[in-house]
C-alpha cells in the first residue's frame, strides 16, 4: 500500500490515514490532505509518495 512521508514530521502515513477535505471551486474541485499526526496540510501528496 502506498505511503506518504509528511514534509514536516517525516512520518510515513498510509493513504487511508490521510485526512482529506474537498471544496468546490469555480473551475471544479480542490482537495487538500492533512497529516493525522502533526496536522500539516499538503496540496499535492504525489510529491511525498514513497
Amino acid at each position: 500500500m502506498p505511503k506518504v512521508n509528511c514534509p514536516d514530521c517525516g512520518r510515513g502515513i498510509g493513504m487511508h490515514e490521510l485526512e482529506a477535505k474537498t471544496t468546490a471551486q469555480s473551475g471544479g474541485f480542490s482537495t487538500r490532505y492533512r497529516c493525522p499526526f502533526c496536522r500539516t496540510d499538503m496540496d499535492d501528496v504525489t510529491e511525498f509518495l514513497v
